[in-house]
């Protein structure tokens, strides 16, 4: 009896609540041992106490087991308490689990413009909520963060959520009114003081003209000395062109006379070729061609 939903329970989406939880999470639910100590015999008002006590929300941790905040949730699916308690669950400050708790039950349970009509709102909660992860290590998440991801996921807490028709479907219906930020004042509060401060942004931006035309200039004077200095390094180039030629011619010479210095063979040849260039010497010698001896013997013959 204990894990039956009331008698007089209403179908959600068509199934029993208790439903909307995945067997094999409600069987690990049921042999937890948080929900035989303390889940047992609770009713709606009671369970408001053991939801003001949490510390931490999420799904499953460590060995897949179920976390309190689980536990509670899988509770209310059974006592199916109304709406009106749940919204008001929801619009209480003082225990931020018991409001978290209060709108994934409600999350799960109620219609689409229900569901934006009431958690919306939380999305200006700011404040921070220890999330229990698969590692059973904690973690810090906002509350907004959490409600978020109640609008926009398919999945929170390991439980997978029930599809919700999207916001602007529901506006071009007319069934929702355009959401209204927070911020909103505060833009509207800003235009104020933007009319009464415009002419102080011209005085401003004026400042910032007349500051560029200054930059302008000066950066106009230094281009012109940049090209003076080039002009001038010009002409000084222009002028050296001589004195370079001279020099190399100057090198040219010197380096004609090293190489004749250099050729300094013929002190080591004998004198006989010191005197005698090649063709001299050729006539000097005795060798004659055969043609030549031919001739000398007929001749004398």
């Amino acid at each position: 009896m204990a894990n039956r939903t009331v008698s007089d329970a209403i179908a959600v989406h068509g199934t029993n609540p208790q439903y909307l939880i995945e067997k094999i999470i409600r069987t690990r639910i049921y042999e937890c041992l948080y929900w035989k100590e303390s889940c047992f015999g609770l009713t709606a008002e009671t369970l408001v106490d053991r939801a003001a006590v949490l510390s931490s929300f999420g799904g499953q941790y460590g060995n897949q087991k179920p976390t309190e905040f689980l536990c509670l949730t899988l509770k209310l699916l059974q006592l199916q308490p109304s709406k009106e308690i749940i919204i008001e669950f929801i619009r209480n400050e003082d225990f931020k689990y018991l409001r978290a708790l209060s709108a994934f039950y409600l999350r799960l349970v109620g219609t689409s413009i229900e569901i934006y009509q009431n958690l919306e709102p939380l999305l200006n909660d700011y404040r921070k909520l220890r999330k229990q992860s698969l590692d059973g290590e904690f973690s810090i998440v906002c509350m907004d963060e959490f409600i978020n991801e109640l609008l926009r996921e398919d999945r929170a807490c390991d439980i997978i959520l029930p599809r919700i028709t999207k916001r602007h479907v529901l506006e071009e219906n007319g069934e929702l009114k355009p959401r209204e930020s927070v911020l909103q004042e505060l833009l509207d509060e800003d235009d104020g003081s933007i009319s009464s401060s415009s002419q102080e942004v011209q005085d401003v931006q004026e400042n910032e003209n007349v500051q560029d035309v200054q930059e302008n200039e000066q950066s106009k004077d230094l281009d012109i000395n940049k090209e003076r200095d080039k002009r001038i390094e010009m002409i000084y180039l222009v002028i050296d062109i001589p004195s370079n030629r001279r020099r190399q011619r100057t090198r040219s010479k010197g380096r004609s006379r090293s190489r004749s210095r250099n050729r300094g063979y013929d002190r080591y040849e004998p004198i006989y070729r010191r005197r005698y260039s090649s063709r001299e010497r050729y006539k000097a010698s005795s060798y004659r061609p055969s043609r030549h001896r031919k001739r000398s013997r007929s001749k004398s013959e």
